[in-house]
């Protein structure tokens, strides 16, 4: 008879396979776009073959570089919307980039800027990409005059609008909404409304605070400290800071893993491709196709084929070697860190407004329950399904006190917590180890779809996250139901 693994090995073990189970989760209905994949190979792969061919790399890095950052906005759906938003974030990934260019050596004016920035960051229309050109521009350069630089980087930009603006690639218009557009608020109502939000904690605005917060104490400190390759610490605290602590876990585990791939695939480019720059535009041509749609798709596979492509397009006039790509590596895991602390101790969330962050935590530990579940009915039974039953039980139980005390009643919350309870009902009956009848693959489409419906809860209204996590838990239950019945 086997002795049993120790508990160290089977707690590492399950660890292992939580994080490759989050790892390679889809973004919900998300699918690979091959035409955006194309889009992209075209809109930063034709600028540095060209560059390759006439021997202006440099210049041509910089064209692919306002490209890269272009092309990360999602395309809108008509073709008037489509020219503005083109025209809108040519604009403003320039100035920023102008602004990293010009004021580089003035702490408190980047400091100013960016902090303007993060607190728009919320908005659909700017995002993060305007803070991460602002802090890439801040350093050497690969074209050191300012004037050319900002122009091959507003070319770049213009170049990836006017790609996606051919429907084959950036996507089929759709027909122009009917009907008046909604009339815009004015001072005075935008004002009341943002003084709401604060009095009520809104999720959106303490996204922004704690983002300011971070990314400027961060940028503050690591310019005092002239830690090498900063950005990178800065970028990552943009790349992975998120409204809620479940969001933002699961995107620390994918970028930090795509990472760690990303910078392995990057030193063995960098070998193939030194002194080569046809080879190095081939390389970020092929690499820019495939990591773009992957954002859309599983961002965990995004860092994997996006990072080679950014230090091959910012380094061209250096010559990096494994050292420099694993300080990167660090300064980003950094970054990841410091996204962690801020989204646990920067304003926490009032009582009421937890209900998105609990229902988050009742969907993934009952996820983690049906995976051990399934690791049961295909390996055997390992010592610590028990703990999965009981953290699955104690998530049902807190999101049940916290209801108990809130101010009034909640009740799709509630009927979440009930789903919760059928779905262990449907399972724990059958313990210690008795499986018969269950199909891992069903436990394990059903733990991913939950893990899926959990990181998308932050981005619904307030008052439809109960709503979805019930039906996520409901569904799980039809799919073991046939195997527990």
């Amino acid at each position: 008879m086997a002795a049993p693994r120790p508990r160290f090995a089977s707690a590492l073990g399950s660890t292992v396979r939580e994080w490759r189970g989050v790892y390679l989760a889809r973004e919900g209905s998300g699918r690979y776009d091959w035409h955006l994949a194309v889009a992209m190979a075209l809109m930063v792969g034709a600028p540095v073959l060209v560059g390759a061919a006439t021997g202006w790399p440099r210049e041509a890095g910089v064209v692919s570089l306002g490209a890269w950052f272009t092309s990360l906005a999602v395309p809108k759906a008509t073709a008037a919307d489509r020219v503005r938003q083109a025209a809108f974030r040519t604009v403003l990934l320039t100035t920023t980039t102008a602004v990293g260019l010009l004021a580089g050596d003035l702490l408190w004016t980047v400091l100013l800027v960016s902090a303007v920035l993060c607190l728009l960051s919320p908005l659909t229309d700017v995002g993060v990409t305007p803070l991460i050109t602002l802090v890439m521009a801040v350093g050497p350069q690969s074209v050191p005059d300012t004037g050319p630089h900002l122009l091959l980087f507003a070319g770049g930009s213009a170049w990836a609008g006017a790609v996606l603006l051919v429907p084959l690639l950036g996507g089929t218009y759709a027909a122009p909404t009917a009907g008046p557009r909604p009339a815009r608020r004015g001072v005075g109502e935008s004002l009341a409304a943002l003084r709401g939000a604060a009095r009520e904690g809104n999720p959106r605005l303490r996204y922004a605070v704690r983002i300011c917060v971070c990314f400027t104490v961060a940028y503050a400190g690591l310019t005092w400290l002239d830690v090498p390759h900063a950005s990178w610490a800065l970028v990552g605290i943009l790349t992975t800071l998120r409204p809620s602590w479940g969001a933002t876990r699961t995107r620390i585990t994918k970028r930090l893993i795509g990472l760690c791939l990303g910078c392995v695939l990057t030193v063995v480019l960098l070998a193939l491709t030194s002194g080569r720059p046809v080879a190095a535009a081939i390389a970020i041509t092929v690499c820019g196709g495939i990591a773009r749609p992957m954002r859309g798709w599983n961002y965990g596979f995004w860092p994997v084929f996006g990072t080679p492509v950014l230090i091959l397009l910012t380094e061209t006039h250096a010559h990096v070697v494994w050292s420099d790509v694993l300080q990167r590596l660090t300064n980003n895991a950094l970054g990841a860190l410091l996204a962690a602390v801020t989204v646990l101790f920067v304003w926490p969330a009032r009582e009421e407004r937890r209900l998105p962050e609990r229902l988050q935590t009742l969907l993934e530990t009952h996820a983690r329950f049906l995976e051990r579940v399934a690791t049961v009915v295909e390996y055997g039974p390992p010592p610590a399904r028990e703990r999965r039953v009981r953290a699955a039980q104690a998530a049902s139980a807190d999101l049940r006190t916290a209801l108990d005390r809130l101010r009034g009643p909640h009740p799709d919350a509630v009927a979440a917590v009930v789903a919760a309870d059928r779905l262990r009902g449907a399972i724990t009956p059958l313990r210690p180890y008795a499986t018969s009848g269950l199909s891992a693959p069903d436990l394990r489409t059903a733990a991913s779809h939950l893990d899926v419906t959990a990181a998308g809860l932050t981005s619904l209204e307030f008052d439809a996250t109960g709503r979805s996590a019930t039906g996520a838990l409901d569904s799980a239950r039809a799919a073991v139901g046939a195997g527990a019945a």
